[in-house]
């Protein structure tokens, strides 16, 4: 027995029992293939990293590409709104004066029709008093000189025949 004790002391048996026990564990529990899928996996993302790094390199060399231009097609623009810009200001004062001078010469027409108007009141005002002021006088006359009537009267009838023959 002693043979046996010191195996089953001794550090080797241990060992190896050890050993046997790992074996039989890994062969039960496939640690091999979830090694192995372990490994697959994470080579897998090492592979999806490196894609997505190159995608995201080739986005940022689009994204450099497109803003690389940015500052001529800012001063395009701009220059493009001034030049809008100056074509409208120089419209509108066009406008507003062509506006001004029609303004103008509507009021002028306005003023001299309102002239006209007023003028035509007071040449009516003037002939009616004229004609009031005449029909006054030969009235006052005929009163004082009543032989002017048949006068007048005889030089109407004259002017009448003179129109017949």
């Amino acid at each position: 027995m002693t043979i046996w004790n010191i195996i089953l002391e001794s550090n080797t048996f241990n060992f190896l029992v050890l050993v046997l026990l790992i074996a039989f564990l890994m062969k039960k529990l496939d640690v091999a293939s979830a090694l192995e899928n372990l490994k697959n996996k994470i080579v897998k993302r090492i592979e999806d990293s490196k894609t997505e790094k190159e995608n995201a390199l080739s986005e940022l060399k689009k994204a450099e590409k497109a803003v690389e231009n940015l500052d001529n097609e800012i001063k395009e623009h701009y220059e493009f709104a001034e030049k809008n810009i100056d074509g409208v200001i120089k419209q509108t004062d066009a406008n507003t004066l062509n506006q001004v001078q029609h303004i103008e010469q509507n009021a002028d027409i306005a003023i001299k029709n309102e002239e006209k108007q007023i003028s035509a009141q007071i040449l009516k005002a003037t002939a009616t008093k004229a004609l009031s002021g005449a029909k006054e006088k030969i009235i006052a006359r005929l009163n004082e000189h009543p032989e002017l009537h048949e006068k007048y009267i005889n030089e109407a009838i004259e002017d009448i025949d003179k129109v017949k023959l």
